[in-house]
């Protein structure tokens, strides 16, 4: 199970995929309509937070140099 991060490279990373398994195995997802928003919602959540670990990265890069 090491080193299967797929953080940068994937559009829903896993993490997110099993939430959503687990919302709809609980019932907080109760049709297909929810789930499509709820992956929506997921998915720009993601990228924004891939967007400000990049940033931070590149930031803290620019200042070690």
């Amino acid at each position: 199970m090491a080193n299967r991060s797929d953080f940068f490279s994937a559009k829903l990373p896993r993490g997110y995929k099993k939430l959503m398994a687990m919302g709809e195995t609980y019932g907080y997802i109760k049709n297909s309509h929810e789930r499509g928003q709820f992956k929506r919602m997921m998915i720009s959540a993601h990228a924004n937070h891939v967007g400000f670990k990049m940033k931070r990265n590149t930031l803290e890069t620019s200042e070690t140099e």
